[in-house]
């Protein structure tokens, strides 16, 4: 039980990439550097978080994608987005996804050149991987019915200042209140889950499995999705390094076709007519050593965007937000940052995926 408790944590903790910047024993894991790969394929070094984002790079290889475009894939594990910041600047990686936050937008505004290519999780409506939870018992009591109730009560944080924060100061700014006016301790998404329990946490931002291990419990419920707060909130990017998106573009052009394919096949089986679910669900359960396939079965799956957008104006809001905070040096552009021009050759290659 202990060792899916943590494993459970890890998936959560950067399946949305807004994971707290914490410090790995020895710092990163070393990067290997590109080496051929079998028969003469070429390969592409991807950095991933053993969650269930990462299931896209894997069904692509699996299913022989990437083989068909002449490319062989190999994966370095990370405990946060934020560590594949420095070897995607070093071209000791080439692919890698996280949160788009101020370690993203710092290192770019060092000249990092890194590259947002494509979508990797977001709050669109109706969906609530990541959602506020309010303790069951202030929801039962109805003390809790709306931002201004969360006065003077303990709203937890994974981690300081995620970007679920700014959705929080958001709603909370709409009826008078501020970040000040609520008490934010940090603790781990398992840590909240046991504050709802003692009475120690009153809301909280979690993510999947926990909002549904929450509600089994009966010790908190989802209030509010954070997709009703903030759709189509752009949580995760897909990232290319510059050498990868530069020197080597015709195979970022080849990687990003492969996965296209794969997050179609992620997007039909979670959200279209289920094809492929049970496969995917396997998929997910080896990457995240997960084992219960029942808890995996009941999870609200994260949704990713099947021709591959990202929200920018999402991405400008929240930048700004950090600008404002003092947590970003100076403002992006996006112009420069952002480049969909992978993914619009996929889209051409593929056909537009049909409209829901």
């Amino acid at each position: 039980m202990r060792r899916l408790y943590a494993l459970c944590l890890v998936l959560a903790l950067l399946a949305v990439g807004q994971t707290a910047v914490g410090e790995m024993p020895g710092g990163p894991p070393p990067v290997a550097d590109a080496a051929p790969g079998p028969q003469g394929l070429e390969t592409v070094r991807v950095g991933i978080i053993s969650n269930a984002t990462d299931a896209t790079f894997f069904w692509a290889q699996e299913r022989g994608y990437l083989r068909e475009v002449g490319l062989d894939m190999e994966t370095t594990p990370f405990n946060s987005a934020n560590f594949m910041v420095a070897p995607l600047g070093a071209d000791q990686l080439d692919v890698g996804g996280g949160a788009p936050g101020p370690g993203l937008f710092n290192a770019i505004l060092r000249g990092v050149n890194l590259r947002i290519v494509a979508d990797r999780a977001r709050a669109v409506p109706g969906t609530r991987f990541n959602c506020l939870m309010v303790r069951r018992g202030l929801m039962d009591s109805g003390a809790v019915r709306s931002f201004a109730d969360l006065r003077g009560r303990v709203v937890a944080e994974n981690a300081p200042a995620v970007i679920t924060t700014y959705a929080l100061e958001r709603q909370l700014q709409q009826v008078g209140l501020g970040l000040q006016d609520v008490s934010m301790p940090t603790m781990s998404f398992p840590d909240i889950l046991t504050g709802f329990a003692n009475d120690a946490v009153d809301a909280a931002f979690e993510v999947e499995p926990f909002i549904t291990i929450g509600e089994q419990r009966g010790v908190a419920q989802c209030w509010q999705p954070t997709s009703d707060l903030e759709p189509n909130f752009q949580i995760a990017v897909l990232l290319y390094g510059p050498s990868f998106a530069e020197q080597r573009s015709d195979s970022a052009r080849r990687f990003t076709l492969a996965n296209l394919r794969a997050m179609r096949e992620y997007y039909r089986a979670f959200f279209g007519d289920g094809q492929g679910r049970p496969e995917m669900l396997q998929m997910i359960a080896n990457i995240t050593n997960m084992r219960d396939m029942s808890l995996l079965e009941r999870i609200a799956p994260s949704w990713m965007d099947p021709n591959g957008s990202v929200n920018v104006e999402s991405l400008r809001a929240v930048e700004q937000w950090y600008r404002g905070r003092g947590e970003v040096t100076g403002q992006l552009d996006f112009n420069r940052v952002i480049d969909m021009s992978f993914v619009n050759a996929a889209v051409e290659q593929l056909g537009p995926y049909p409209a829901q």
